[in-house]
């Protein structure tokens, strides 16, 4: 038997090139090194028939295409499999797939694939975890029939892709039309008799989640079933489901799909009100999305051995990637800002661009990738709003690095350039994205328009609140911006509430947001109180139209249910203030009633307080419009710890620093605009 090292030394001394393509290598074949070569060809899978797949920088002579790529579309997908598996070892010994990275994967591109994965395999004792295949078919056995996975599949792009764009339709559609592609034929059957690429492989987990995100959102008079003897389970079923065989069929898996589906998953459990679970979730997706160099800039050339048709196909599927990446970078960004944790991406560490400002063709192989204006497009494009959401997030991480969201900066001017920069990306919106004066040409066409054009000035918004809350009390212009944009906010999800069906309650923004806005108003009226009247009942007429919101949400939405008591503990302080005409503040007549011990009261209370009950079984019931499912989702929110419970909220008012360097607060409430 020989011993590792004998092996090394041997692996070591063979220097011959690896010449047949990778499956003929894996199963010990003649190869004829045609390109696709024999043995694939009588196999039926020329598109795994690959040579060397990690190869050297194209020469300069050859034509780079314009803007971001990729080396695989939908009609090369499996070459970037293959080069995933074949690099295996360095995964399972922790190094980086990126060519260049690291000595493991140089060693790689030195020796050849044969050499390298006989040195590798000496040294990777890993243990490796090998699921019952057995218990893989009993999983994708739950699936529902595929009409009704179509239909929900429907469902999910209308009702939740539009407010995350986490699938493209074009790549999901090329993945779909290879599942059983009809009716009555059994799944497990037709995928144990076909050989699966990797991203086929993870498909059915992102099913599992659709599914799981479409009851999450399914309209009390939809039909899902049409006629059928099937029964569905429940949503969490479903999501359960596609987490556990994401873990059977190995994570990180190499594959888009995989990550797609821990994206997915992780925007099932924000919309429960599981958001420290989410941020694990998304976690799984980002460092997925890592081990494939999705962060990683790759050119796509136009070479002798290639047609156009596959370099068009390659170009748009690293479009795809890229938009998935700015998707998953948004999330690490705002995620982390919510909750106060660290962010997972760090820019230093990209290299890639962003994707262009376009929608993806409906068939790449012919589209050719150009710079469009925006007067000149014959419609919107997809990219735009991630594009935005992309531009935030990537303030958020100046915002963490120049500490503007701590308290007493060293220099205030950091808070006010960046408020400045959110501002100006906001009027760069294009027309149909703006929420003042949009261009609505499209909005019968994309009925989600309006309330995307809201959710994004919502979300610029958020960024401004958390950048001056912890200013609030010690500098007027904060106070000023904090105030302006809480208010913008509850106008636009006043907006957004109206455009929204009792089924889309819950949405985790819908109800965050709204809670967000409204209780750093309701500390600012209670620290710096206005004297004029009409004032306080604009402000409080605002605060009484988010508590309406929030009590037709509460049975739908965990979020709404704990925000709206705390809120209303608040609104019952502010209502003294507003109770006469005549009255003024008693906020300035006491010399020891400064904003600091109203604060410090303030929080003493709602401490002290036990503002946040539970959803009950008996709190569904009493809602007669409840569809099973969504009475479901509601008797188990009480079993799960929600993470923005009364202790998230005031931790939020935590950060606000207590010095005071100002007190002036009639000017902050002089010349105050209110949207009519």
């Amino acid at each position: 038997m020989r011993t590792p090292a004998s092996g090394r030394q041997q692996a070591l001394k063979r220097k011959r090139v690896v010449t047949s393509c990778s499956e003929c290598y894996r199963r010990k074949q003649r190869c004829d090194r045609k390109s696709p070569c024999n043995n694939c060809l009588a196999r039926n899978i020329p598109n795994k028939c690959i040579f060397n797949t990690l190869l050297p920088s194209p020469p300069a002579t050859e034509q780079q295409l314009p803007g971001p790529t990729a080396q695989a579309g939908p009609s090369t997908a499996h070459s970037v499999e293959s080069e995933g598996e074949n690099t295996q070892e360095a995964v399972d010994l922790g190094y980086s797939l990126v060519s260049g990275s690291n000595a493991f994967v140089a060693l790689q591109e030195a020796l050849g694939n044969e050499e390298f994965q006989e040195v590798s395999t000496s040294y990777n004792d890993a243990p490796q975890f090998t699921s019952s295949k057995r218990n893989i078919d009993s999983f994708i056995a739950k699936l529902p029939p595929r009409t009704v996975i179509e239909a929900l599949i429907r469902l999910f792009f209308d009702e939740v892709n539009s407010h995350y764009f986490i699938l493209e339709h074009f790549y999901f559609n090329d993945l779909f039309s290879r599942w059983p592609p009809q009716e009555g034929i059994d799944p497990v059957k037709y995928l144990n008799s076909v050989q699966l690429s990797t991203e086929l492989r993870y498909f059915p987990s992102v099913l599992f989640q659709i599914i799981a995100l479409s009851l999450q959102f399914l309209p009390p008079d939809w039909d899902v079933l049409f006629g059928t003897s099937y029964e569905l389970a429940t949503s969490r079923t479903y999501s359960d489901l596609g987490d556990e065989l994401l873990y059977l069929l190995g994570r990180p898996g190499l594959a888009i799909t995989a990550v797609q589906a821990d994206f997915l998953r992780s925007s099932w459990l924000k919309n429960c009100g599981r958001a420290v679970e989410a941020w694990h979730t998304i976690g799984h997706a980002i460092r997925q999305a890592q081990e494939l160099g999705l962060h990683r800039q790759k050119d796509v050339y136009q070479s002798n051995k290639s047609n156009i048709e596959e370099t068009l196909n390659a170009f748009w599927y690293e479009q795809n990637k890229k938009r998935l990446w700015i998707n998953l970078f948004v999330w690490d960004g705002y995620v982390a800002m919510i909750l106060g944790r660290p962010r997972m991406i760090h820019m230093d560490d990209c290299d890639t661009t962003p994707p262009i400002d376009c929608s993806i063709p409906g068939d790449p192989s012919t589209a050719v990738p150009m710079t469009v204006r925006l007067e000149d497009s014959p419609n919107i494009s997809t990219a735009s709003a991630p594009l935005f959401r992309y531009a935030l997030a990537c303030k958020v991480h100046e915002m963490r690095a120049v500490k503007a969201d701590r308290p007493r900066p060293k220099d205030y001017s950091v808070v006010q350039k960046l408020h400045n920069d959110i501002i100006s990306l906001v009027e760069t919106l294009p027309a149909f994205l703006r929420q003042k004066s949009p261009d609505t040409t499209w909005d019968q066409d994309h009925p989600y328009l309006p309330q995307l054009r809201e959710e994004l000035q919502v979300m610029a918004n958020l960024f401004l609140m958390t950048l001056h809350r912890p200013h609030i009390i010690s500098n007027l212009e904060s106070r000023k911006a904090a105030l302006q944009a809480s208010l913008e906010t509850l106008g636009c999800q006043l907006i957004s509430f109206s455009h929204a069906k009792q089924h889309q309650y819950h949405l985790f923004g819908l109800a965050f947001y709204t809670i967000e806005a409204s209780l750093l108003i309701s500390i600012i009226m209670i620290l710096f109180p206005p004297q004029n009247y009409e004032i306080k009942q604009k402000v409080s007429h605002s605060l009484q139209q988010a508590i309406e919101s929030l009590s037709e949400m509460r049975p739908f939405n965990p979020m709404a249910a704990s925000g709206l008591d705390i809120i209303q503990h608040c609104y019952q302080r502010i209502k003294t203030t507003i109770e006469s005409p005549s009255s003024v503040s008693d906020a300035r007549t006491a010399a020891y009633e400064t904003p600091v011990n109203i604060f410090n009261s303030l929080m003493g209370d709602l401490n002290q307080e036990d503002l946040f009950q539970p959803l009950s079984s008996q709190a569904a019931s009493s809602q007669p419009n409840l569809t099973s499912e969504q009475a479901s989702s509601m008797s188990f929110a009480s079993t799960f710890p929600d993470s923005f419970n009364q202790t998230y909220w005031l931790d939020q008012l935590s950060v606000i620093d207590p010095f005071i360097s100002d007190q002036d607060s009639g000017n902050l409430w002089e010349n105050f605009l209110f949207d009519s």
